[in-house]
């Protein structure tokens, strides 16, 4: 499994926490487990291969891509119950009036937006033509934001209160716009190296398990609910950006699966 990109990075705390469950509650029928994190941060493109191989990755956690899901395999169940759909905006305290008239995608495209150049977010909004600012680490983008390189860094509305306290001393003027927030499709979920089959027939099982018996909602609900109900997006302007790169194998159709907004206020 792939390692974080950051002692400051929190993001991985929930996944690895649902790696761990699933594992367990599979355990009565496939046996005991051991998980080890990779000791190096690798690029996604790098990744893959590695997860193709089989060798030294089995399984890793990341939004899904078409190439993810043609070269590894998927186990569709969303982990966070796509919640990264909703994107708020960080971005520097002086350009907030900046923002003030943004209601449209056309309206959004007159500013810069920073994003890691091995996100899938990346390959999304360069896809729709979005002017965009590109890092290639995952800290660095807050300084670049800071220093003015682009004009907003979209988080999901489960990161971006984190992200922003844990580097408050550091980064005092990045605020969350107020009035904004995107939508676009993202489903996070565990892919499985196709030499290790049985593996992903283990992890579906557990996590079908944590789905059936609400253990993966309560997980959820633990990690973020305070998040998504101070996001307030009833009181925002949603931009629908969409996702044209969704893969068609997308289990939209399985509401369980997918977060209902609404029902946190």
């Amino acid at each position: 499994m792939n390692k974080r990109h950051s002692d400051k990075d929190t993001r991985s705390n929930y996944p690895y926490a649902v790696l761990n469950k699933a594992l367990e509650v599979s355990a009565k029928q496939y046996g005991e487990f051991e998980v080890l994190v990779a000791k190096h941060l690798l690029p996604n493109n790098r990744t893959v291969e590695l997860l193709e191989d089989g060798k030294l990755l089995n399984v890793i956690m990341v939004v899904t891509t078409p190439e993810w899901e043609k070269k590894t395999i998927p186990i569709r169940i969303p982990l966070r119950f796509g919640v990264l759909a909703y994107r708020l905006l960080a971005i520097h305290k002086d350009n907030q009036i900046k923002f003030e008239s943004v209601v449209t995608i056309d309206d959004l495209k007159k500013f810069t937006v920073g994003l890691h150049r091995n996100w899938a977010t990346w390959d999304i909004m360069t896809h729709l033509n979005f002017k965009v600012g590109s890092g290639y680490s995952y800290e660095a983008l807050f300084g670049m934001l800071d220093k003015g390189r682009f004009d907003y860094l979209p988080r999901g509305i489960h990161e971006i209160y984190d992200e922003l306290e844990i580097r408050k001393s550091e980064y005092p003027d990045l605020v969350v716009e107020p009035k904004i927030a995107l939508y676009i499709p993202a489903p996070f979920y565990m892919f499985v190296s196709p030499k290790h089959p049985h593996l992903a027939v283990r992890l579906t099982t557990g996590l079908e398990t944590m789905l059936s018996d609400g253990t993966l909602k309560a997980m959820f609900d633990k990690h973020y609910s305070q998040s998504i109900k101070k996001a307030n997006l009833s009181e925002r302007t949603i931009i629908n950006i969409g996702n044209p790169l969704l893969p068609p194998e997308t289990p939209l159709d399985r509401k369980e699966l997918w977060l209902d907004i609404n029902s946190y206020k």
